[in-house]
């Protein structure tokens, strides 16, 4: 009883309190609605034209990205050709019949050739002499789905781009504002921004990089993924596997400061295991994945979840900055944090976890 009246009063106290605020107050000091807001009107624009992986415009998105990591501070791995980690695909016939009729239309010639690829990779070290040697991911998917082979009337307006605002020029907004974040206020730990390819075709770029990491995987401690399809409610988040790591009241207790709560994924989507966390989860890193507020899979989202109508015009803007904000103190709590994020006991999991990292069982 004693330690649980002690707890209540840390927690209230005006000394946790006035930290509290001051993470909140540097984030919105280093980071203006405009900075945060500019990728994602950008990489949603028409000019992007969908950013599909068959398209030029995915290029141009990569550069965009790049440049917004080398203006942050954020590092390129010296290994890397720059901040690119290039690879070659050749996607099968089966391959394509397992994509989204749409992202599969725009790389027909590309079932004939090794289509060239890039994930998107920059880190800033760590301030801590031992915890430095461990690493965060903070991920997103910077492909959609590219243009419709004529237009369609879709909510009153004819449109045949696929801007993929939410889906996922929103994640990769919040993976480059944290990058802008921590080159200025860094953190206990390194991290690790990550801008996947091909998820829309199937998770091929988190595919190559498990394959392929950039850090070892027993050195990465954490990915904390950011991906959309929509959202029904601007007062909450969902996290695609709440309950899964020890990480989770971090990421509430984050969110709590700027006033969302934190839901669980919609019942019976299996969202967890359809975005690039999945890839590492599988590896044995924690690594849920932060979206937008759904309290049900129900029609507003499917309204916006690959559609035309997928654009910034349609989103709640100061809601998206709050949601990026509080992805990034979510970030920054776990970066910090002296225990090593590990699955919750039973996980499916958790084996590969004690495996990875070399714990006993």
């Amino acid at each position: 009883m004693k330690l649980r009246l002690l707890l209540s009063f840390i927690l209230v106290s005006p000394l946790y309190l006035i930290a509290q605020n001051k993470d909140v107050d540097r984030i919105a000091q280093t980071l203006t609605d405009d900075q945060i807001l500019s990728p994602l009107k950008y990489l949603a624009s028409d000019q992007l034209r969908g950013r599909h992986i068959g398209l030029p415009e995915i290029d141009t998105a990569a550069v965009y990205i790049a440049e917004q990591f080398h203006s942050a501070g954020a590092k390129p791995l010296p290994q890397d050709s720059g901040y690119f980690q290039p690879f070659n695909h050749h996607f099968t016939p089966l391959e394509k019949f397992h994509m989204d009729p749409q992202v599969a239309s725009n790389i027909t010639y590309s079932l004939r050739h090794q289509r060239p690829l890039k994930n998107i990779i920059a880190f800033i070290p760590g301030t801590d002499p031992i915890l430095r040697k461990q690493y965060i991911i903070l991920s997103s998917h910077y492909d959609h789905a590219g243009v419709a082979d004529s237009a369609i009337m879709e909510e009153g307006k004819m449109d045949s781009i696929f801007n993929g605002a939410g889906d996922n020029a929103a994640g990769t907004a919040a993976v480059i504002a944290a990058a802008k974040y921590f080159a200025r206020y860094p953190t206990k730990r390194s991290i690790l921004f990550i801008c996947f390819t091909a998820e829309e075709e199937g998770e091929f770029g988190s595919r190559y990089y498990v394959q392929n990491p950039a850090v070892p995987l027993d050195h990465t401690v954490y990915n904390l993924n950011i991906d959309n399809a929509g959202n029904n409610t601007t007062h909450a988040i969902c996290l695609f596997g709440l309950g899964r790591t020890s990480a989770d009241s971090l990421v509430e207790k984050a969110c709590t400061q700027y006033g969302l709560t934190v839901l669980p994924e919609p019942a019976g989507q299996d969202l967890f295991n359809r975005s690039d966390n999945a890839q590492l989860a599988q590896k044995g890193i924690p690594a849920p994945c932060f979206s937008l507020g759904m309290t049900a899979w129900d029609e507003k989202v499917l309204a916006r979840y690959h559609r035309l109508s997928d654009e910034v015009g349609n989103m709640d803007l100061d809601y998206i900055a709050k949601f990026i904000r509080a992805y990034i103190l979510s970030a920054q709590y776990i970066a910090n944090t002296p225990s090593q994020p590990k699955w919750a006991p039973g996980d499916p999991y958790e084996s590969d976890w004690q495996t990875l990292f070399k714990k006993p069982q």
